[in-house]
C-alpha cells in the first residue's frame, strides 16, 4: 500500500502518524509545504483534498484518493489499516486504547502551551517541567503497571504504545534537560521497547526522521 502524507517538515502533531505508518509497514510519500506558515496555495491544495474549511493537516491520502484528516482520526485509520488496533469486539482493550490516545493528546495539548521560543511565558514552561509533565507521566506509568504487560494493551505493540511514545518523547523527554523519565521506570522501559521495535527502529535511524525539525530544550527556554 502506498499513500501521501501532508504535513510540515517537523515532528509536531504529525509525528505519531509517521510512527504509526512505520510500525504498520505502510509506504508513503511525504509532502511538505515550502514554508511555514504555509502559503494560500498550500492551504487551497489541502482543502481541496481534505475538505475541511479550517485546517487539513496532518492529512493522509490513500492511493485510491480517499483522505483522512484530524490527527487522532488519521492515527486510528492507520492503526486499522496496519493491524495496530485491538480486536473491535474486545470492549475493554478498545476502551483502553481510546483512553490512551486521549491521554497522549492531553499531554501534547499541555506541551503546546509552553513553547517559550514562540512567545509563551517562561512561567508556563517552568510549571510544565516541575508539575505538569510529571503528572502526565505518572498517569501513564500507573496505567502501564496496572495493565501488567510489556505494552499498554497486551503483549504486543499497538497504536496505544505508538501514540504514548510520541507524546512522551516528542513533547516531553526530548525537550526537558536531563532524564525526565528517571522517576517512571516502567514507562521508561516501554519507551525503550517501542524504540527497539524493528520497523520503528529503522524509521528513527533513517534519513527521513533525521531531516525533520524537532523540539528541543530551547522550546522551554533552556
Amino acid at each position: 500500500m502506498s499513500a501521501k502524507f501532508y504535513y510540515f517538515a517537523a515532528t509536531g502533531r504529525g509525528q505519531q502518524i509517521r510512527l504509526a505508518l512505520a510500525a504498520a509497514g505502510i509506504d508513503y510519500e511525504e509532502i511538505n509545504p515550502g514554508a511555514f506558515p504555509p502559503t494560500q496555495e498550500d492551504k487551497d491544495t489541502w482543502q481541496a483534498i481534505g475538505g475541511n474549511t479550517t485546517t487539513n493537516v496532518p492529512m493522509l491520502q490513500l492511493a485510491d484518493g480517499k483522505a483522512f484528516t484530524q490527527s487522532s482520526a488519521v492515527l486510528r485509520a492507520v492503526a486499522r489499516l496496519g493491524g495496530l488496533m485491538p480486536p473491535a469486539d474486545d470492549d475493554d482493550k478498545m476502551y483502553r486504547t481510546d483512553k490512551l490516545i486521549a491521554d497522549a493528546d492531553d499531554l501534547r495539548n499541555e506541551a503546546y502551551k509552553t513553547f517559550v521560543n514562540w512567545g509563551l511565558p517562561q512561567e508556563a514552561a517552568d510549571a510544565f517541567i516541575s508539575t505538569v509533565l510529571p503528572c502526565h507521566l505518572g498517569n501513564l506509568e500507573r496505567q502501564l503497571i496496572e495493565g501488567g504487560n510489556d505494552f499498554f494493551v497486551g503483549e504486543e505493540l499497538t497504536i496505544a504504545d505508538v501514540t504514548v511514545y510520541d507524546a512522551v518523547t516528542t513533547f516531553g523527554s526530548g525537550r526537558v534537560p536531563g532524564d525526565a523519565l528517571a522517576d517512571f521506570p516502567h514507562l521508561k522501559a516501554l519507551i525503550g521497547r517501542v524504540e527497539e521495535s524493528p520497523k520503528i527502529k529503522a524509521f528513527l535511524a533513517g534519513p527521513h526522521y533525521a531531516a525533520l525539525m524537532k523540539f528541543g530544550p530551547e522550546t522551554l527556554g533552556k
